[in-house]
């Protein structure tokens, strides 16, 4: 009688080892981005038509920017910026899964410290910064990007109060050749 469940045993076996070998790959895979040099610098233009003050911010400047303003229980660790040519910026960092909501079947699956990675989209109203997600990845699984509104705000938050304390106010700003241009009041 044993015999003939035997084999039905053993594929469960190997089949549940399977699973927890790819899910292991999946989930502690390291990708690592280049993080450029970081310079802030302050250019003056003369238009026949008006004065255009502007700062610009390479993506290692905006990532020292938001680092250094965000509270210090923030879920986020090894925070890395890269602003992209098509206009957005690319987050990545190491994250405690538990710290957001999200399915039960993600956080089963998820370790305690994982790598997030995410596109937003920049934006300004109103004399600060917007951060919009429009995709999100946590430890290989791809996951619904309003999940990170709420850490897509306090970023945008750090950001503005980071421009502010430097005494920036904020008139608008673009993306061009990986460079964030802000235009100043």
């Amino acid at each position: 009688m044993l015999r003939k469940y035997l084999p039905s045993v053993c594929m469960f076996v190997c089949l549940l080892l399977c699973v927890l070998l790819i899910g292991r790959v999946v989930l502690h895979s390291d990708i690592p981005l280049h993080m450029p040099r970081t310079t802030v610098q302050r250019v003056s233009g003369r238009d026949t038509e008006q004065d255009t003050r502007q700062i610009t911010l390479d993506s290692g400047a905006l990532t020292t920017l938001i680092s250094r303003q965000l509270p210090v229980d923030f879920p986020l660790t090894n925070l890395n910026i890269q602003l992209t040519e098509q206009g957005s910026a690319c987050f990545t960092a190491d994250i405690d899964p538990s710290t957001l909501e999200l399915p039960r079947a993600a956080s089963i699956l998820l370790p305690n410290t994982c790598k997030l990675t995410a596109v937003v989209s920049i934006g300004y109203q109103e004399g600060s910064i917007i951060l919009h997600p429009q995709t999100l990845e946590i430890g290989g699984l791809t996951l619904p990007h309003n999940l990170l509104a709420p850490v897509c705000d306090t970023l945008a938050e750090a950001a503005t109060d980071g421009l502010r304390a430097q005494g920036i106010s904020l008139q608008s700003l673009s993306i061009e050749n990986e460079i964030l241009y802000i235009n100043l009041d």
